[in-house]
């Protein structure tokens, strides 16, 4: 009788077994929630004498660009302006342009960095891209296009305003070295989603003038780029 049970108990295991394996059990697909962020568009809002204005573009990258740092006049001849620079070093920087029907607002990400320390492709790039857009704070760069000594960031808006000077070297300076006294620019955050792309935010303020030097505040500034990969080949 035991003879019995233990073969009906081996026979019901080995069905048993058998149809495991003919009927294996299907895993469910994890699924990836997905991030609301991959959507997200290039944007800039601010305030200038009480109005705001909202400006917003799918992808706003469309320069990156060389100058010579610690530019200087050398010599004029015949109203031709002959300027140098550093040699060893590069002035870099990316512009970021954002619009809508009515305006258009140049972001300027600006660096000097040493010939030793970038690469050369089309233009001369840091080895590292994304050194430009650490979190934290920058200086405006109020004399930009002109001696390039100063690192940080320009805006130019497309009404003729901009927070740095002029670009010519026929004309003094105009502004004073304080005109930025009481303005900042912030990168308050840096994130890099799933897909690699990276998303910036960063807040700002700032004082901004035209070639008359007529001056404008620009408040409650607020930015975000979102930034692929294939951004920083150049």
């Amino acid at each position: 009788m035991k003879i019995n049970i233990f073969l009906g108990v081996a026979i019901a295991v080995f069905f048993f077994s058998a149809c495991k394996k003919e009927n294996p059990l299907i895993e469910q697909p994890t699924t990836v929630k997905e991030d609301p962020l991959e959507y997200a568009r290039d944007s800039i809002s601010y305030s200038i004498d009480g109005v705001t204005y909202n400006l917003s573009k799918f992808s706003s990258f469309y320069r990156a660009s060389n100058r010579e740092p610690h530019s200087k006049v050398d010599s004029i001849v015949k109203n031709s302006y002959y300027i140098s620079g550093l040699k060893d070093s590069v002035l870099y920087s990316r512009t970021y342009g954002i619009y809508n029907d009515q305006n258009k607002v140049d972001v300027l990400f600006i660096k000097t960095y040493a010939k030793a320390s970038m690469v050369q492709a089309f233009i001369w790039r840091p080895k590292d891209v994304m050194d430009l857009f650490t979190v934290g704070t920058r200086n405006y760069a109020i004399d930009y296009g002109r001696d390039n000594i100063q690192n940080g960031i320009a805006l130019s808006f497309s009404d003729g305003f901009k927070t740095y000077g002029s670009e010519s070297f026929r004309e003094p300076p105009k502004l004073s070295p304080d005109a930025q006294k009481y303005s900042k620019f912030e990168i308050t955050s840096m994130e890099k989603l799933n897909s690699g792309t990276y998303i910036l935010e960063a807040k700002f303020n700032a004082m901004v003038f035209n070639e008359k030097n007529e001056s404008k505040k620009l408040e409650n500034g607020y930015l975000r780029l979102v930034m692929s990969n294939i951004d920083f080949v150049l």
